[in-house]
């Protein structure tokens, strides 16, 4: 079965021409949901979506004429993306995540419906309790159907993705049950561009962490808070004379603090495993301090070739279920 597969977050969108679980052809563009709220339109979104198909269709023109359906998840689905689909509110399973699957027609764009794909959240009295997740959902289930053990399906667990956000997932019985985000991702670039800490960092590009410095970073969160620890990546580099290399990992350590912060007692219950996905900077480097922490859980990094393809295995599966579930 021949699919597009849309997967915009809130930097990048990328649409993939897939046969089953292969990636047939790719086509990337710089924009997101960041962009239609600077913008307050939709227009560059639809501009870099109708570019991507005609691309696909000039370069894979048999393949395409093959493609069954269109599948969009991530931010394209929010009211800074594409069509504003609503979330479902968790618990959500596969059955509720296909059944709240809706196709929309764009005939500017392209010759089919686009199925977008619900996002999930999960609400509570207590403000800060509150959160929600679009396209990380169709990751997890691309992990749970294609990547994870038999024995890790079955398994409680913390799954954490690495992207402009971060956001730790809890999953019980193939069920997404709750989460936690962060803007982790956006804020180390927004701080390592647009404040004088620029000046001390190296890019992510070239950093080549040094773990002793990662861990500085958290201590000095931990003991200090991270408005302090910021500004103690500027005098590492004035007053202790250090590396830009060694202040850009104690940088990362103190985006790494963050996330950490928001493993709660509650969010860890019953929890067997941690898994981390996405590139392999942050879970490299949070995959040993997680160990050291947690001795009596499993820490697994999905690598970064296989993250990748996560939210093409996903909808796969979700496009195949959606199928079944509107048929039958």
């Amino acid at each position: 079965m021949k699919l597009i597969v849309i997967d915009c977050g809130t930097t990048n969108c990328r649409m993939r021409l897939v046969d089953g679980d292969t990636v047939a052809a790719s086509v990337t563009r710089q924009i997101g949901a960041k962009d239609v709220a600077i913008a307050g339109s939709t227009l560059p979104l639809e501009r870099a979506l109708k570019e991507s198909y005609e691309q696909l269709r000039h370069e894979r023109p048999e393949e395409m004429a093959e493609v069954e359906g269109l599948l969009a998840s991530g931010m394209i689905t929010s009211n800074a993306g594409l069509y504003e689909l609503p979330h479902l509110d968790g618990p959500v399973d596969l059955e509720a995540l296909a059944r709240g699957m809706k196709p929309v027609a764009f005939p500017e764009l392209c010759d089919k419906p686009i199925v977008f794909v619900p996002g999930i959240r999960f609400v509570s009295e207590e403000v800060a309790a509150c959160d929600m997740l679009r396209g990380e959902e169709t990751e997890v289930y691309g992990y749970l159907g294609h990547t994870a053990s038999p024995e890790a399906v079955r398994e409680a667990q913390l799954i954490m993705h690495y992207g402009s956000h971060h956001k730790w997932i809890k999953l019980e019985q193939q069920q997404v049950v709750s989460c936690r985000t962060s803007v982790t991702g956006e804020l180390f670039m927004a701080v390592a561009g647009q404040t004088l800490l620029k000046s001390s960092l190296v890019t992510l590009d070239e950093v080549q962490p040094e773990q002793e410095w990662v861990s500085k970073g958290i201590e000095a969160v931990e003991t200090y808070g991270a408005g302090h620890a910021l500004f103690a990546v500027r005098t590492l580099e004035v007053l202790s004379k250090q590396s830009k290399q060694a202040a850009t990992s104690f940088m990362l350590g103190i985006m790494i603090a963050l996330d950490l912060a928001m493993l709660t007692e509650e969010l860890l219950q019953g929890v067997s495993r941690i898994v981390l996905y996405g590139r392999s900077l942050y879970p490299s480097l949070a995959a040993p301090v997680l160990q050291q922490r947690y001795p009596q859980l499993s820490v697994e990094v999905v690598p970064e070739e296989e993250s990748a393809l996560l939210s093409v295995y996903g909808a796969s599966m979700l496009y195949k279920r959606y199928k079944e579930v509107t048929e039958g």
